[in-house]
């Protein structure tokens, strides 16, 4: 099966989101970032950004595709907002950060990761691929919301994104972070980090992960297993 470009290793994807978090005084410990309150919103538990309905909808259809995934301009690539809670596209613009409105969290500033996943999982011969998206807040500067990966794929001469893999780890004082995914047959396997209570906020020490099983154009979340 051809892989394209070398798989991340969860140690290396970690040290990159560690590099992020350290750049913006992740160390600190930031208090969360504050959720913009709607009218109906029941605001008696704590607001996080849950994972959207397109983790597991049918493809969005976002431009032209070149024969092979790995010609992909993808700094002009627009990716779905919905793991942030950002109705529509989100479109960079070719550069690496944008702000955007979420309907939960007010304005937020949507990346994109420079390393693009290659895989194939379904045995067509032809690469998928998985850009890495972050969701911070405009506040603290620093807070991480959430983390996602964006599964595009072939649709005829289309490049449609499949669905949005979010953390599925729900547990500690920070979002759980994607940091890894493989490509398999039929599944992408996804390594997320997760932060344990007395955890700084530069060093998670959680290990956790989730099978997203692909059947047809549909992403699916098995059940998460931790392993550290």
């Amino acid at each position: 099966m051809r892989t394209g470009l070398p798989r991340a290793t969860p140690l290396a994807a970690l040290l990159a989101v560690l590099a992020v978090l350290a750049g913006t005084g992740a160390c600190d410990s930031p208090s969360p970032a504050p959720p913009v309150e709607s009218a109906g919103r029941d605001t008696s538990a704590p607001a996080t950004a849950s994972p959207s309905a397109s983790s597991v909808s049918g493809p969005v259809v976002v431009g032209p595709a070149p024969a092979d995934l790995h010609d992909v301009d993808w700094a002009r690539v627009p990716v779905p907002g919905t793991f942030c809670d950002v109705p529509g596209l989100v479109r960079f613009g070719g550069e690496p950060e944008t702000r955007a409105t979420s309907t939960v969290w007010g304005t937020v500033r949507v990346s994109r990761g420079k390393h693009v996943l290659y895989g194939d999982t379904d045995g067509d011969g032809r690469d998928e691929a998985a850009v890495y998206v972050g969701c911070r807040d405009t506040v603290t500067m620093n807070a991480q919301i959430t983390s996602a990966y964006v599964v595009y794929a072939h649709q005829g001469d289309n490049l449609a994104a499949l669905g949005t893999i979010t953390p599925r780890r729900k547990a500690g004082p920070y979002p759980t972070m994607v940091v890894g995914a493989d490509f398999e047959p039929g599944r992408i396997v996804v390594q997320e980090k997760w932060w344990r209570t007395n955890d700084p906020h530069c060093c998670p020490s959680g290990d956790a992960t989730t099978v997203w099983s692909r059947v047809g154009d549909r992403l699916t979340a098995g059940t998460t297993r931790v392993t550290s």
